[in-house]
């Protein structure tokens, strides 16, 4: 390299930090419009998304299909072991979908409707309770149920105030378009998974035309390979700890014999996504809706046995099927999920903690990449 060439390449970064710092300097300035836009860019392809999610998930199941259509003696299937597997996962699938709409949705639609209507009656069972409490009681200084009528009286003076029609059809809209990008993103899915080798072969030709040096090239193949792995660990092994979580909480919460146990069972499967904070909300929901739907007798016992399988769960089960270490201190955990929320809705706090675990991913890799690499080639090197 020469000399001026040289120092045009001493200059780089630093022209390539300023602007990247102008460019922050500006985007914080319209965080809001620039997150505005991003929640509607994902909204439009949330399909893409969940196909791309639920490929992570069903990979494991079609690649031991295809494993075991590769080992028929008759050729024309052995051949085409892929195809079939994707054929199979397919009516798999479709005979899932009319399950749950059979048999799941009912029961959930029925357990919302009747648990809203509820919720009245509730409350003023949970007041009186409240309004019993001795005097000279712990509980009695913090004035629990006066705090309740509050929320109670704000809470209906929104709803009463609120457009409430034009939000209830707003809601139904949004459900059945939640449905399609469902529907439509499992198909996407089989797609991904039957087309994979192509989809992986065109990424590294983009990989080779935009990285020209091969160093360069390796090492943003090593990055993207150490992603997919991250996200393929992370959602496929959440998914799976999250059926068994589901299992638990509708047991424990159908020997209990608590109403709407495949509703909070269902509460306490999809909160699991959500790391160190999720179960611990899930339990404190449950356990409240079990003191109030039966009696404190039956709270206590249901708070027990969800904490001590969480503690279970987050020591011994969710490690083995992990099976890899994707250490994260809880503070960025934590901070990964508020912060999501707070700009992406219920949508970022699933998808905060997997974006972090990658970032955190590619920065260790660039560390460790950049430790074990010379401090300066030869041929970079300027000339004395």
């Amino acid at each position: 390299m020469s000399k001026n060439n040289y120092e045009k390449a001493k200059w780089l970064p630093i022209l390539i930090t300023a602007i990247i710092l102008i460019l922050v300097w500006n985007a914080v300035g319209n965080l809001g419009q620039i997150t505005t836009a991003i929640s509607e860019f994902l909204s439009v392809i949330s399909p893409l998304l969940f196909g791309a999610l639920f490929a992570y998930f069903i990979y494991t199941p079609h690649k031991l299909i295809e494993k075991l259509l590769r080992k028929v003696k008759i050729g024309w299937i052995s051949r085409r072991a892929r195809g079939f597997s994707t054929v199979i996962m397919l009516i798999l699938l479709l005979a899932l979908i009319v399950v749950v709409i059979s048999f799941v949705i009912p029961i959930l639609v029925t357990s919302v409707i009747d648990l809203a209507n509820s919720i009245p009656i509730y409350v003023n069972q949970l007041l009186n309770y409240l309004d019993n409490i001795p005097y000279d009681s712990f509980w009695a200084d913090f004035d629990i149920a006066g705090t309740l009528n509050t929320v109670a009286a704000d809470l209906m003076n929104m709803i009463l105030g609120s457009d409430w029609l034009g939000q209830a059809a707003g809601t139904v809209v949004g459900v059945f378009s939640g449905i399609f990008s469902i529907i439509l993103g499992l198909i996407i899915s089989l797609y991904i998974l039957h087309d994979r080798d192509r989809i992986s072969e065109f990424f590294l030709r983009l990989n080779k035309a935009i990285f020209k040096n091969e160093k360069r090239r390796h090492r943003s193949a090593r990055y993207f390979g150490q992603v997919n792995k991250v996200l393929f660990t992370f959602i496929a092994s959440k998914g799976l700890d999250s059926l068994i979580n589901f299992a638990v909480a509708t047991a424990v919460l159908l020997i209990m014999e608590v109403p709407y146990a495949l509703l909070l069972g269902l509460v306490a499967g999809v909160f699991n996504f959500i790391p160190f904070l999720g179960s611990l909300i899930s339990a404190v929901l449950i356990s409240l809706i079990a003191l109030v739907t039966r009696d404190i007798g039956v709270a206590i016992p249901v708070a027990i046995a969800l904490i001590l399988f969480n503690q279970l769960d987050a020591n011994f089960i969710e490690p083995r099927i992990m099976k890899s270490s994707l250490k994260i201190s809880p503070i960025l955990v934590i901070l990964a999920v508020v912060a999501g929320g707070a700009y992406f809705g219920v949508v970022g706090m699933f998808l905060g903690v997997p974006i972090v675990v990658v970032v955190k991913q590619l920065i260790v890799e660039f560390v460790d990449s950049a430790e074990s690499m010379p401090e300066a080639d030869a041929e970079d090197e300027p000339a004395p």
